[in-house]
């Protein structure tokens, strides 16, 4: 079964949204953070390329995989694909609810973007044309959570170089998040610590701070909201 529908007619706020980022790749951080929002014990980042040799071009497809509790049919069609509905309004734990969420993964202007995911029983795909409007389509084969393929085309040094940049993006806001995030098959994220030899931690409900001596003659800091970089 395959059902066609056209996204509301929004382009100039849509664009806004998109485009408060000044680093198109932060849509790495807003994913992340609805895979984390779903509960997801992992996430898995890679980035593909198919070359095409008579066009110097090629099919980059990037993945993000998380094995949280997915999306049914409702979910979908109010949340996912309503630029101005979350279901994290009412929920101050969630730690994306002032984002804009799946929205800014067009800031990378792909030419199509496909959702799978399932939820009770459900599950469906989502694909997202460059004209942003999608198709909903009922799949066959059960499936965990929620993979979300992008699909791009570019040179071979553009697929590199956007390897690199999804490896430091990553880095830099997820550093500390508790949930594993690998990209490439690599861990990303680290432990909350300092690499000090004389240091302190404070602990309360809700708050962990660790303080240390360091080498460096400007000393580095942070700030982190469960995990993922304010400052």
């Amino acid at each position: 079964m395959a059902e066609t529908t056209s996204s509301v007619d929004t382009e100039t706020v849509l664009q806004d949204l998109v485009n408060q980022f000044s680093d198109p790749m932060s849509f790495l951080r807003e994913l992340i953070q609805n895979s984390i929002d779903a509960g997801s014990g992992e996430i898995d980042i890679r980035v593909e390329f198919s070359p095409d040799a008579s066009s110097g071009t090629g099919l980059m497809t990037v993945f993000i995989e998380d094995f949280g509790e997915g999306m049914n049919r409702e979910i979908i069609e109010t949340k996912l694909t309503r630029l101005f509905s979350s279901g994290k309004d009412d929920d101050y734990t969630k730690i994306g609810r002032f984002g804009i969420g799946f929205v800014s993964i067009f800031a990378i202007e792909p030419q199509a973007v496909c959702v799978d995911t399932g939820r009770g029983g459900e599950y469906w795909r989502v694909l997202f044309k460059q004209d942003r409007t999608f198709d909903l389509i009922r799949l066959d084969q059960p499936l965990e959570g929620t993979q979300i393929r992008i699909f791009k085309q570019m040179t071979a040094s553009q697929v590199e170089t956007f390897r690199q940049r999804t490896r430091e993006v990553v880095s830099y806001w997820c550093k500390h998040v508790h949930v594993p995030i690998y990209v490439e098959g690599e861990q990303i994220n680290q432990a909350f610590d300092l690499d000090s030899d004389c240091k302190i931690l404070f602990e309360e409900e809700g708050t962990r701070a660790v303080m240390g001596f360091v080498t460096e003659s400007r000393a580095p800091y942070g700030f982190y909201n469960r995990g993922l970089t304010l400052k």
